[in-house]
């Protein structure tokens, strides 16, 4: 219920952006790039039911068989200092996932996106949760009660969704110790002096601490150095691994090849020639042409894709539904991604695709009621 409850919040909360963002006569989204980040968001979160599911199992058995404090769910005293723990596990697993590449090729997706609104926020890969749950298994060895982790986890993370937006300024004396839009604004920055930057979730004191603060004094430029230039999920998500992997079937030394995927993101082996770390600033974005039907089916069927997602955590944290219906939606919202990526991008197949899942919906929708 917890990421139900998310994804309603997050929901409200783009609403929220929407009009504060016209009445200050701002764009705030496009549709296009809005809608590539609303679909990988329920790319995402589809899994996540059981991958999460599976962590939760791992974070019980350290639990039970390894902690070594009795903490109280109840104590006001050990859920403060839980929340920092969790934040404090979460900024050296956003480090690894910078630093380490094939942490990256699961991150890389979040940084895509090159406008800055809250739909990016919900921007993940699929296997990004599996990678970031990891590093909180050591406050099971503390331990804190499974429970009481998973709902401080969820509070860091819709904090952390509420970064994302250009509408809020800096916050004076708040900058010297929580993470705000205006840090993580930096983070998303391609500029030279911001890559690497400001990885703390709630706080921003890690970074402080371990020297990875910049404070935001130039207007960032969204998005990654090497753009994907694209909106289709698919492509947008398996980008990363594909350029790690062509890398890597280059390099003819086998300690090299490892070293493609353990070192960061920007190294090349000795035998491979030097990548260009020139970052234009003044690059257009990313875009494409829509006409106004294919952007009300698009916004259609985003919005369409969000209420079930919501009735399928909902129910399903309520009543958990067998495997294979949860393994039919996880197909539908994978074959949404294809037929409404193709749609984003002009791929005359594309509505094929639709054709076929929109006569499989009212059937997905009934294992939902």
């Amino acid at each position: 219920m917890l990421q139900a409850l998310l994804l309603f919040f997050f929901v409200i909360a783009m609403g929220l952006e929407w009009h504060v963002g016209r009445t200050r006569g701002r764009q705030v989204f496009r549709v296009s790039d809005a809608t590539s980040n609303l679909l990988l968001g329920m790319a995402q979160l589809a899994p996540a039911v059981l991958l999460f599911g599976f962590l939760q199992v791992t974070y019980e058995f350290i639990y039970k068989r390894s902690a070594a404090f009795e903490i109280k769910a109840t104590s006001p005293i050990a859920s403060i200092g839980l929340l920092i723990g969790v934040d404090f596990c979460y900024y050296w697993f956003h480090r690894f996932s910078h630093r380490v590449h094939v942490a990256w090729t699961s991150h890389a997706l979040h940084h895509q996106g090159e406008d800055y609104n809250l739909t990016l926020g919900i921007r993940q890969h699929p296997t990004q949760g599996f990678f970031e749950r990891a590093f909180y298994l050591p406050l099971a060895f503390i331990g804190f009660p499974p429970a009481m982790a998973a709902t401080a986890v969820t509070i860091n993370a819709a904090y952390q969704l509420l970064l994302h937006t250009e509408l809020v300024g800096k916050l004076g004396p708040l900058e010297w110790v929580l993470n705000t839009p205006s840090h993580h604004r930096v983070h998303h920055g391609i500029n030279p002096r911001y890559l690497d930057k400001n990885f703390g979730g709630m706080l921003i004191i890690w970074d402080r601490m371990f020297g990875t603060f910049a404070e935001e004094d130039e207007q960032p430029v969204y998005g990654t150095v090497e753009p994907v230039a694209s909106f289709d999920p698919v492509h947008c998500m398996w980008a990363p691994l594909d350029g790690a992997m062509e890398r890597a079937s280059r390099t003819p030394d086998s300690l090299d090849e490892l070293g493609v995927w353990i070192m960061p993101p920007g190294w090349r082996p000795k035998s491979m020639a030097k990548a260009d770390t020139q970052v234009s600033l003044d690059r257009p974005k990313y875009d494409v042409k829509l006409s106004r039907e294919a952007t009300l089916y698009l916004m259609a069927m985003t919005g369409l894709t969000i209420a079930m997602m919501m009735r399928y955590l909902f129910t399903n944290d309520q009543n958990p539904r067998p495997l294979a219906t949860q393994f039919v939606f996880i197909t539908w919202v994978a074959v949404a991604l294809v037929g409404l990526g193709g749609i984003l991008e002009g791929r005359p197949w594309a509505k094929y695709v639709e054709a076929l899942r929109l006569v499989a919906t009212p059937f997905v929708v009934m294992t939902l009621v």
